[in-house]
């Protein structure tokens, strides 16, 4: 199978192969900028451009995948008849209205995070800057629907394209910011929440401490076996990420050098795999981000290949660049905490590019769609109501067989605060509803 394209830069050769291979699983694509040999080919065959040849589909291009800078773009969404959005239009003689290539490049590049914006209060990139957001197509994985357009072309113009295709999967994965309510904080920390509880004239809360410190009680947050119940209940996949930091006013796990904390995290690995979650500042910090990960290695005895930043904050794209430095291989950090739905635009693993490198990482990309907080803390929705919200996003996921990624929190399982009761339920009906 060819591609031809008549200037392949890097950024062409990644949207091209995104498409036919991430997304699309097509075996043995060759894109070659030679019009002669191109021409010579009797396989399957594509043009990214303008040229024409009898028979074979031409994708008309824009310049975004031919330029080396990064600047704001004129962007004008249209809509396919069924409702399907699409930019970056181009012109009815195309095999398709737009440059696939170039929008899918767009989004999943996260190419509009990298230009000037506002950012919300902790300093990350919000769904309402987004051009999905702001279009109403953050629900709609846009870059699959794409992928599955541009093979209904590609089939009809040769029997020769093959494509292995993917079937809907789902994984669970929890993270851990606070693995316990009460127990191993430490003295001063100790001291300080039984201050907190008799300033406060919280006897309750100080009596529960007292308990669970003591072994009277079980610590409230101490839910893993009613988790691993559920998983084994559905039979779902699960992935753990474990805050391993040192103390802060958003980092509040026990202490990274815990010997409980490291028992814990063995047990968990023991069942599923246990990545980082690096600490709300680690994004800054080249040093806080190695001495966390090599922390957790430790720890576990083996290398950590995979991480989700806590609170989601990055700086793109020097985050991932650092976790490549330090040998994580996939990274689960692409969503929002504001909104439910697709930042990049896909629900398949995707490898990253660098923009300002104009290089593709040696990182994998597992977006996630929908999170326990997003409907908890951002959008005040109750329990009972959450699976209408989490419902449309699944389907949206199977309906174009990709890879669905749900994150929940180790606290929220204990149910210890009002906003959070009923949520085991939604969890429970959730893994029945997604699981594949």
């Amino acid at each position: 199978m060819r591609v031809y394209a008549e200037v392949i830069t890097p950024r062409v050769r990644y949207a091209i192969l995104l498409l036919l291979r991430d997304v699309l699983k097509a075996q043995g694509v060759t894109i070659t900028d030679n019009w002669s040999d191109f021409e010579a080919y009797e396989g399957p065959r594509l043009i990214y451009g303008r040229a024409k040849l009898e028979d074979v589909p031409s994708i008309f291009n824009v310049e975004l995948l031919q330029e080396k800078d990064i600047s704001e773009q004129d962007i004008n969404v249209s809509k396919r008849e069924d409702g399907l959005p699409y930019f970056f239009q181009t012109s009815s003689q195309s095999a398709l209205p737009f440059d696939v290539f170039a929008a899918s490049f767009y989004l999943v590049s996260r190419y509009e995070e990298y230009l000037p914006h506002i950012s919300d209060q902790h300093d990350r990139y919000p769904a309402t800057e987004s051009l999905a957001y702001q279009h109403g197509f953050l629900q709609k994985p846009v870059v699959n629907h794409w992928a599955l357009w541009l093979k209904d072309v590609l089939q009809a113009s040769h029997s020769g394209w093959q494509f292995s295709g993917t079937k809907y999967t789902y994984t669970s994965s929890i993270d851990v910011d606070n693995l316990y309510a009460y127990k191993g904080k430490g003295g001063f920390r100790t001291i300080g929440g039984f201050a907190k509880d008799f300033a406060s004239f919280d006897f309750s809360n100080a009596l529960k401490r007292a308990r669970s410190i003591l072994g009277l009680m079980k610590d409230p947050y101490d839910t893993f076996e009613l988790q691993r119940q559920l998983v084994e209940k559905h039979r779902v996949p699960a992935l753990y990420f474990m805050l391993f930091s040192e103390f802060g006013e958003y980092d509040r796990n026990i202490p990274m050098y815990s010997r409980r904390l490291h028992e814990v995290v063995r047990s968990i690995n023991d069942f599923y795999p246990v990545g980082i979650h690096p600490s709300y500042g680690s994004h800054k910090s080249h040093r806080v981000l190695q001495k966390e990960i090599r922390g957790l290695e430790e720890a576990l005895r083996m290398p950590v290949k995979r991480s989700r930043q806590h609170f989601l904050k990055l700086t793109m794209p020097q985050t991932f660049r650092d976790l490549v430095d330090f040998g994580i291989e996939e990274d689960y950090t692409m969503g929002y905490a504001g909104e439910l739905g697709f930042r990049a635009g896909i629900c398949t693993p995707y490898p990253f590019y660098d923009l300002e490198m104009e290089v593709e990482l040696k990182l994998t990309m597992y977006p996630f769609a929908m999170m326990d907080g997003t409907l908890i803390y951002y959008q005040n929705i109750p329990a009972a109501e959450a699976m209408d919200h989490f419902k449309p996003i699944v389907d949206a996921v199977k309906d174009v067989d990709g890879h669905l990624i749900s994150v929940w929190h180790n606290r929220i399982f204990s149910e210890a605060s009002p906003e959070w009761e009923g949520w085991n339920d939604v969890y429970d009906n959730l893994l029945s509803y997604a699981k594949a």
